[in-house]
Formats: structure tokens, sequence, C-alpha cells
């Protein structure tokens, strides 16, 4: 049986509503191509954004998976995890 991946559209909105109700401070504009510092994602916020990321979508972001490119915005790191997770699917 195959699971079906979603898209990076899907996991990039899905991340974006949960950093906006769950991470970053009321009134701060969340977008999904701006550096994670500009809305004050840190990296103790940062694992919780992993966290749900593995909950949500059943794939670990590996150490090696968490460099500059991959954490360089919310969209960079949805579409590693669309990249991961269609790798174990």
């Amino acid at each position: 049986m195959t699971l079906e991946v979603p898209s990076v559209t899907a996991i990039a909105g899905e991340l974006r509503r949960h950093v906006a109700a769950h991470v970053v401070a009321e009134g701060v504009v969340v977008d999904g191509a701006a550096p994670l510092a500009s809305m004050g994602i840190d990296s103790a916020t940062l694992l919780g954004i992993l966290l749900f990321l593995e909950q949500r979508f059943g794939v670990m972001v590996p150490d090696a998976e968490l460099n500059r490119a991959n954490l360089a915005s919310l969209d960079a790191l949805a579409t590693c995890v669309h990249r991961l997770a269609r790798g174990a699917a």
C-alpha cells in the first residue's frame, strides 16, 4: 500500500498555518519565503516545528538535513519534508 505524499504547496500551507497559530507572536506576518529569524523563530522554536512536521506528516528530518538551505525559510523546510516523504513512500 502506497501512501499519497502531500504536495509541497499543501505541506507549506499547513506549516504556515501552524506557525501562525502556535509559534510566532500575534501580529507577526508569516511569510513562507522569509528567513525564519525574521519571524522570531530560533533553534528552540524550530524544535517544536520539527516535532509538528514529524507528527503531522510522519517525516523525521535527520540532522544531516538541518542545514542552511533547508532552514532558509518555511517554504524551503516544506520542500525538504516533501522530498523526505517521497523517499519514504
